[in-house]
């Protein structure tokens, strides 16, 4: 349906899809604007609409393009984070991994936080049908196998994993605030190791605090 943005070179896909996820994702689909968009993409308002015909388009082929990234992600990876039965050393690695796709494309995830509930009338029933698509039992398996037990009683995992989350997501946020004066370029390795350090922090403060004595 998008083949001639397909046949686009690899640099300017990614500037379009970047520019396109930054812009949603802070404003979501109806106050978005396609002019801010295609400045931050250097390109023409008509170039836009000839690769995708309609703003409502593009905005459903970044979300199918971002659930697919996400889903391919976790397959491709499934062996080495299923490795780890430790609760935190595994949910590390899978956060780790979405970290390295979150590199290319830094919007990635808040624009899918916003667009998984998007409301606009124009695109709320093709959202529905693509979350669908990608059920829970999916999510399900990146938990198998874990060692539980090592929990202190009463902890409860499920709130744990929520925890974690939040975690991973204010440490991508925090790194983003601090380069808003330049945020559409790469980011450094000093930053990345910088986010991870902090990372790492809060997860071995979350284990110390939910695990049994004699597990620390």
């Amino acid at each position: 349906m998008y083949d001639r943005f397909e046949k686009l070179e690899e640099d300017k896909k990614m500037k379009i899809i970047n520019a396109g996820l930054s812009i949603f994702g802070e404003n979501g689909y109806t106050k978005a604007s396609i002019d801010k968009i295609v400045e931050i993409a250097g390109i023409s308002k008509g170039s836009l609409f000839y690769y995708f015909e309609s703003k409502k388009n593009f905005f459903v082929f970044l979300y199918v393009y971002c659930a697919n990234k996400m889903e391919h992600l976790a397959a491709e990876n499934e062996t080495n984070f299923m490795a780890y039965t430790d609760f935190f050393q595994r949910l590390k690695k899978i956060e780790y991994i979405k970290t390295d796709l979150t590199i290319k494309y830094p919007y990635m995830y808040s624009f899918l936080m916003k667009a998984y509930s998007e409301t606009a009338p124009a695109v709320k029933k093709e959202i529905q049908n693509i979350n669908l698509q990608y059920t829970q039992d999916e999510t399900l398996k990146f938990y198998e196998n874990l060692d539980y037990f090592k929990f202190k009683d009463g902890i409860n995992p499920k709130m744990v994993i929520q925890l974690v989350i939040w975690c991973s997501e204010g440490c991508m946020n925090q790194l983003l605030m601090k380069r808003k004066m330049n945020p559409y370029s790469a980011f450094t390795l000093e930053e990345l190791t910088e986010m991870f350090q902090v990372f790492d922090s809060y997860m071995e403060l979350l284990r110390k605090n939910f695990y049994k004595e004699e597990y620390l």
